[in-house]
């Protein structure tokens, strides 16, 4: 995100009060596939929400993005209901933001990044898992543009960093163990 780091850091010396696009939070939805019991492949539709307002002006910096991934993991085996492993993937990331000022500004890209994580499972009798994996993802939008115009210089908007993620798993009845 340095380029709109440094856009918000005019912003705050020019006087503004905006605080740093460098992390965001997210939410999602995704299917998984145990082809055997070490083997994942998971499909994942993540939102990414990056919004931050200028407190003078309330002029806001949306920079909202949807992922879609396919995550491959391998879990080592396990005598126990907790499954402990490690996944990569690819992800198409588009950006749908927008900057809200006078006059507002539509902003889109896309690109094709890759993440790697570590991954954990604990299964429950009930047939529900607690997920949690931990990882970073590698995605540039090399050429972010603003009203489907390309801006020169380029700029990027950067989703790369750390990626935290905590679900439920629900499993078919017929699942097995």
């Amino acid at each position: 995100m340095s380029d709109w780091k440094d856009v918000v850091s005019q912003v705050n010396a020019s006087g503004g009060s905006m605080d740093d696009p460098t992390s965001s939070w997210g939410g999602g939805l995704g299917l998984r596939l145990w082809p055997n019991s070490t083997l994942m492949i998971a499909g994942t539709w993540e939102p990414i929400f990056l919004t931050r307002k200028e407190d003078t002006s309330g002029d806001k910096l949306n920079l909202n993005a949807n992922s879609f991934q396919l995550t491959g993991g391998y879990f080592f085996p396990s005598a126990g209901n907790a499954k402990f492993g490690l996944g990569a993937g690819l992800g198409f990331y588009s950006l749908a933001g927008k900057i809200e000022s006078a006059p507002n500004i539509d902003l889109s890209g896309s690109t094709v990044g890759f993440h790697f994580m570590g991954m954990e499972s604990g299964r429950s009798a009930r047939g529900f898992a607690v997920t949690g994996t931990a990882g970073y993802r590698i995605a540039k939008i090399s050429d972010t543009k603003f009203d489907d115009v390309s801006s020169s210089p380029k700029t990027e908007t950067d989703y790369s960093g750390l990626m935290l993620r905590a679900g439920l798993a629900f499993y078919m009845p017929s699942a097995s163990k």
